[in-house]
């Protein structure tokens, strides 16, 4: 069964077509800068790769229809026909608390996803439109799932996710802790179990996401009972423009001091803070750590409380669980930055943490053990496949 796995951003399509249930990608690709005068698009199947910058991609539907052809393409191809694709799976970063599952989209689906695009409007506008586009293209005869980035938080208990606001709030607009990065924390704890050789539901984890959108959460027994993204993704950790957490009055201090609305103010904690704001300078963790060794007093100060905020949590994270078992690095920032990794768990002796310095360093490819000999908690890197979880979530969906 041939599965494909879209995830569809403000200005991109990423993708991967898997061969269900021996989870081979059969061919994998994106398309970046969609709408642009020149999108960016790569391709890649076993038979090799292909590289394009001069194409324009007006909108999603020409975006699609271009895969399809590169798919069907009687020299790039891979499959005969788009019928031969049985099922498209979407990541969907939140639904809210209006569904419970992973599920098979239909008419119904696509409206309630419609009503909880307040709840991600950086994330769900873009999902839901390659959504309807993949609907509109492959036509009605193809299932369409939606795999939904919250339902890995569902059984978070209502002492971790209320906030202490009128609780008519939560009654009225649903107003709580939500949490985010649950396709990749599907797979990382599952990965991360199995590399130590335990069972998931009978260990305490703390996974940590570490990209430009950061988070961590905390996994006991296989449940995430904490998070630290909320109702939206700009709670918790520092992030490469997101302040994470920050006194809520601070908003209404700003709003008064600089005159601003609402609007203003939402760009200034989501796009203007964090590593950005606090360096003044740099988005990404390249420059950032570029600086630290070079002793930009800048970049040190990002650095440093991107990594206090995270030791924090993990701290917190060991006292709600009374105990860690297994601590987990993954993301562009935790699967590729060793001096990070190493800031972080630096002076954690007290939970039995240490890293092995070498292999921490290491660049090797794929999951690996960083914790030294001696250290009582396993520490490991995971490389994130969300599109896997995709694939696999949609097979079940679609089998039973």
């Amino acid at each position: 069964m041939n599965i494909l796995t879209i995830n569809s951003g403000s200005t991109s399509i990423k993708f991967k077509l898997y061969k269900m249930p021996d989870e081979d990608v059969i061919a994998s690709g994106k398309i970046e800068n969609i709408g642009f005068d020149k999108s960016l698009i790569s391709f890649k199947t076993k038979l090799g790769s292909e590289n394009k910058h001069d194409i324009h991609i007006a909108d999603h539907k020409a975006g699609l229809n271009f895969i399809i052809d590169k798919l069907t393409n009687s020299k790039t191809g891979v499959i005969k026909d788009k019928k031969e694709i049985y099922a498209v799976g979407h990541r969907i970063v939140n639904v809210g608390d209006k569904v419970s599952s992973h599920v098979v989209i239909n008419d119904q689906m696509v409206e309630t996803l419609r009503d909880c695009i307040d709840l991600a409007p950086l994330h769900n506008p873009p999902n839901l439109a390659g959504l309807e586009v993949s609907i509109d293209v492959f036509g009605k005869d193809t299932i369409n799932t939606g795999v939904f980035d919250n339902i890995f938080h569902k059984n978070m208990p209502s002492y971790a996710f209320l906030y202490g606001i009128p609780y008519e709030y939560y009654e009225k607009y649903r107003i709580r802790k939500y949490g985010f990065h649950g396709i990749a924390y599907t797979y990382m704890v599952e990965t991360g179990a199995a590399l130590i050789g335990k069972d998931l539901k009978n260990i305490k984890i703390i996974v940590l996401m570490l990209g430009g959108g950061s988070s961590i959460t905390a996994v006991k027994n296989g449940i995430s009972i904490d998070t630290s993204m909320g109702f939206t993704p700009t709670e918790g950790l520092i992030m490469s423009t997101r302040c994470g957490d920050i006194d809520p009055a601070i908003l209404p201090y700003l709003m008064n001091k600089e005159n601003i609305g609402a609007k203003e103010i939402d760009n200034i904690i989501n796009k203007k803070s964090g590593i950005l704001g606090l360096s003044k300078k740099y988005t990404d963790f390249v420059n950032i750590q570029k600086g630290v060794m070079e002793n930009d007093p800048v970049c040190i100060r990002a650095f440093e409380s991107y990594c206090y905020r995270i030791k924090k949590y993990i701290g917190a994270y060991v006292a709600v669980m009374d105990g860690v078992d297994l601590i987990i690095f993954g993301g562009g920032i935790g699967e590729n930055s060793p001096m990070t990794r190493e800031k972080i768990l630096a002076d954690l002796s007290v939970f039995g943490i240490s890293l092995e310095k070498e292999i921490n360093y290491n660049d090797s490819p794929g999951e690996r053990l960083i914790s030294s000999g001696s250290s009582r908690v396993p520490v490991c890197i995971v490389k994130v496949n969300e599109e896997l979880i995709i694939a696999r979530e949609t097979y079940h969906l679609v089998k039973s």
